[in-house]
């Protein structure tokens, strides 16, 4: 899709103690369930945000599916078939990387999976000495792939519960940020299998229609009707999006609230103040709503 010509006002700038999504970073997915909102975050893995962003403005997601929700593991969605994705070139691994702890906001308490866990500009991340990542958190936007490290292309998933052993092994690239309810709300579904596969591209013009439409019915309300780029949607119809700033006083607070339960009168056994990186995301929220 042609990107709007470049007569773009600057963005508003959000309230104190938030930071505004960059609509050059933000996805906007309609589906059968609702509207959903992806910030992509290039600094970790721009080799993934620049072929996401030629892929949605490609349309190659438009009329695709979440043809993988497992229960309590991810969503995952593109083009089912590899025949579908070969033109595609596969993507370097950028799991982690190398950076300083300044803009680090360490979480506060220690983590199972990494020395030392926080967020920086609201995305959670896992830090070993100046080595850095993602993690996968529920509604983080990460590549699918093969055994190779380096042949993911085009297929994301989204976990939908925390899958901190994936952490370090896929390229997390960006999560949801409004409308997670939805990826939630996706029928549960598995891949095709081999016998489909073999009927859809076997020599059975027949059978392979009759196996294709089924496949489809089955995804039906899985479909993704649309994949846009903020940037590319018209000023007055865009959606823009704030995040709450991670080096601030108020994440600081609002993640001090949430691991102290020491004034509910009704527990009997207060809990530790510890609070898991996964559990609080960051919050985000729609400009005007």
């Amino acid at each position: 899709m042609p990107k709007v010509a470049e007569t773009v006002p600057e963005m508003a700038a959000p309230i104190p103690g938030w930071r505004a999504v960059d609509p050059e970073n933000l996805i906007i997915l309609t589906l059968e369930t609702g509207t959903v909102a992806i910030e992509l975050y290039p600094e970790a893995a721009p080799a993934h945000a620049t072929q996401i962003r030629q892929a949605v403005r490609e349309g190659f997601y438009d009329g695709e599916y979440f043809y993988r929700v497992v229960e309590g593991h991810v969503a995952q969605a593109g083009r089912e078939f590899d025949m579908a994705i070969a033109a595609w070139p596969t993507l370097p691994f950028e799991a982690e990387r190398e950076i300083s702890a300044e803009g680090f906001a360490p979480q506060g308490n220690a983590d199972l999976y990494a020395p030392q866990v926080g967020h920086r500009q609201g995305f959670a991340v896992g830090r070993d000495g100046n080595r850095e990542w993602l993690l996968n958190c529920p509604g983080a936007l990460g590549m699918a792939r093969d055994n190779n490290p380096e042949s993911g292309s085009t297929e994301i998933f989204i976990p939908l519960q925390p899958r901190r052993y994936l952490d370090r092994n896929y390229t997390i690239f960006g999560r949801v940020i409004g409308g997670m309810e939805f990826i939630h709300r996706l029928p549960r579904v598995d891949p095709s299998t081999e016998d489909e596969m073999n009927a859809i591209f076997g020599e059975d013009p027949k059978l392979a229609h009759q196996i294709s439409q089924y496949r489809r019915s089955k995804l039906a309300e899985n479909q993704i009707l649309s994949a846009r780029m903020a940037a590319d949607i018209p000023v007055d119809e865009r959606p823009a999006y704030d995040v709450m700033e991670t080096a601030s006083a108020d994440w600081e607070a609002l993640k001090t609230s949430k691991r102290d339960y020491a004034g509910i009168p009704a527990l009997v056994s207060v809990p530790p103040k510890v609070l898991d990186v996964c559990s609080l995301p960051v919050p985000a929220r729609r400009v005007g709503e």
